[in-house]
């Protein structure tokens, strides 16, 4: 890999200011002004060379933290092991600004690197900018667009291998990998979302090193997979989280059962088929319904188990559920409620008495609910009658629900 640094005018990568929002050029703006260096960098960068429109922009800077929270009025410092600061330019929207780090060890004061459970800690340095490029995970995730002279900064290839349509890691592997297991799922996101190859040399380790991804925060993990079930490409994502050996390792119990019973893995294609057109559509999709979709197998299992008592055997399989799978990946309270409501109503579904439908269609989730068994219809073919006319009522709900809106509506006064 090339460690030169390479410069590209505006002509030659093709960013232009009015491609950037304007918020981020007054940050950047500001932080040149007061004598400081300032770059936007990251995925944003990355996904402009790809044609595609970023969803943020992150700004590197050489500033401290407290000396960028001195420069604009509303900034907050978060962050334990790494301090960045948010700079606010309205009251819900804010852009990350990070201080260039260094993973060098410096010989005055030196602080030793960490290995906890397998993974290596570094505490980290304040650097150079060259410095901070070579410790960014990815070569295309570390490119450095300064908006004052519009030249795009390359120390790492990244322009090339994007060119190429390559996935590098810029260190070893090995060493990468080890720093942080999240790197694995990050690169099967990319692989999945931008249509890049992951080189021979970064694939190979992931399969031998999956085990590693325990190492991980089990509340980080559930927002990890949700970003690569929510990328767009979630049934890309799923075959390669069964392909690098990590779907086993994240969500233990249902491999089990996966690989005895391969029903449900038609199942999990036909939801992440659905979620993927919805994100495609512009539509919302509700983070519970993914994992209500990869513990169903489990909780089926468990509830036939606990069969004795129906009610009782819900609510005890449920919490077996969530406390089992807790250990790999933490599903939030707030969201076990949701797919507690989606399972729970799944027998329901089968009841198309007045009286069930009236009371069906009146429950908060019933959409999601109704999504869930209808996917479901799709794989096991004896629930597809009831499916169909479920179909039917819950358009019908849907249309009566806008015609209430319109009368309401229609009722308002100007103000």
């Amino acid at each position: 890999m090339k460690t030169n640094l390479e410069q590209y005018s505006k002509e030659d990568h093709g960013i232009f200011k009015e491609d950037i929002d304007p918020d981020v050029i007054t940050v950047s703006d500001t932080l040149i002004s007061n004598g400081y260096q300032a770059f936007v960098v990251g995925g944003c960068i990355r996904d402009m060379l790809l044609g595609k429109i970023p969803k943020d922009f992150d700004i590197a800077t050489d500033a401290s933290p407290p000396e960028i929270c001195k420069l604009f009025n509303k900034a907050k410092i978060i962050g334990r092991r790494f301090k960045i600061v948010h700079v606010y330019t309205s009251e819900r929207k804010y852009f990350e600004v990070t201080t260039f780090r260094s993973d060098v060890k410096k010989k005055t004061n030196e602080k030793k690197f960490k290995k906890i459970q397998g993974m290596i800690k570094r505490d980290n340095v304040y650097g150079s900018i060259s410095q901070d490029a070579f410790r960014r995970d990815f070569t295309v995730n570390s490119l450095y667009l300064d908006l004052d002279s519009e030249i795009l900064h390359d120390y790492v290839n990244g322009v090339d291998d994007i060119k190429n349509g390559k996935l590098r890691l810029i260190k070893k592997p090995s060493i990468s990998y080890q720093e942080d297991p999240v790197r694995m799922l990050r690169a099967l996101r990319f692989e999945s979302k931008l249509g890049l190859k992951l080189t021979d040399e970064c694939k190979q380790p992931i399969t031998e090193m999956a085990h590693m991804i325990n190492n991980v925060s089990p509340f980080r993990l559930f927002d990890e997979i949700l970003k690569i079930m929510h990328s767009g490409s979630a049934v890309i994502g799923y075959k390669k989280l069964k392909e690098y050996n990590l779907f086993k390792y994240l969500f233990p119990y249902t491999s089990k059962i996966l690989s005895e019973n391969q029903i449900y893995n038609d199942f999990f294609i036909a939801a992440l088929n659905n979620t993927d057109t919805r994100i495609n559509d512009g539509l919302h999709v509700n983070p519970s319904f993914i994992y209500a979709v990869f513990l169903w197998p489990y909780f089926q299992e468990l509830s036939e188990k606990y069969s004795d008592d129906f009610s009782l055997g819900i609510d005890r399989a449920f919490k077996k559920v969530m406390q089992s799978q807790g250990e790999y990946i933490a599903v939030p309270d707030f969201f076990q409620s949701t797919i507690f409501t989606i399972w729970s109503l799944q027998s329901s579904f089968l009841n198309l008495s007045n009286r069930n439908v009236q009371y069906l269609t009146e429950i908060s989730k019933f959409r999601a609910a109704y999504d869930f068994f209808y996917i479901r219809s799709q794989i096991d073919h004896e629930l597809k009658p009831c499916a169909d006319k479920w179909y039917e009522i819950q358009k019908n709900v849907k249309s009566k629900k806008r015609e209430r809106g319109k009368k309401y509506y229609g009722k308002r006064k100007n103000r």
